[in-house]
């Protein structure tokens, strides 16, 4: 497992007259501790640790905590637009993407209601067809919409109210709602919905 050195540690070893630091390969050293044992004159060395006891509870790395330690540094070089990607996939050169589904993380459509969250997650080359992913808890919204969409409802219960008149649709079923339809969802549970929108008015 790989070991992280940071400054508190730096500052440790300098506390107990320590001018030496035994590393390995599997060692990583921040740029602060690198700095701080430069202007404590204390110098690396590869091999075994005389140090064991005192970097004891030197951090185990792990993918979060240098994810989490990447942007801690981005932002004290005062890079603060570093964000964080809504999903991971698999892009080919040709334009074929997969992406994870599982990863998908959704935000919500609006400040005034917490039970809608959408993320968009693929728009076409020409821009005019959006996909994305709808999630309705206890909740609803009514939308008047100029563009035609194809909704498949991936799990849950969705009621659709058009004219005063509503309509139930379950897992697997798919919802088209033409051009200028003015049109209510809702759920008193939980849906999650695939959404594709044609963004083309031709």
């Amino acid at each position: 497992m790989k070991k992280l050195i940071c400054a508190k540690d730096i500052e440790k070893l300098h506390s107990k007259k320590e001018q030496v630091i035994c590393i390995d390969k599997e060692t990583i050293i921040t740029p602060s501790a690198k700095d701080l044992a430069e202007d404590y004159q204390m110098s690396f060395k590869m091999g075994v640790s005389e140090n064991k006891n005192l970097l004891a509870n030197t951090q185990e790395v792990s993918k979060e905590y240098l994810v989490t330690l990447l942007k801690k540094l981005l932002k004290e070089a005062g890079i603060t637009d570093f964000t964080e990607s809504p999903f991971e996939y698999q892009e080919h050169s040709g334009g074929l993407k997969i992406i994870r589904g599982s990863t998908v993380k959704l935000s919500p459509l609006n400040n005034e209601n917490n039970g809608l969250r959408y993320q968009e997650i693929l728009t076409s080359e020409e821009n005019n067809f959006e996909l994305g992913i709808l999630e309705i808890e206890n909740s609803q919204f009514y939308q008047e919409d100029r563009l035609e969409s194809v909704n498949y409802v991936v799990n849950g219960e969705l009621h659709v109210t058009i004219d005063g008149i509503t309509y139930d649709a379950y897992q697997g079923d798919i919802v088209f709602a033409p051009k200028h339809s003015a049109i209510c969802w809702s759920t008193t549970s939980k849906v999650t919905i695939l959404s594709g929108k044609f963004k083309s008015e031709g």
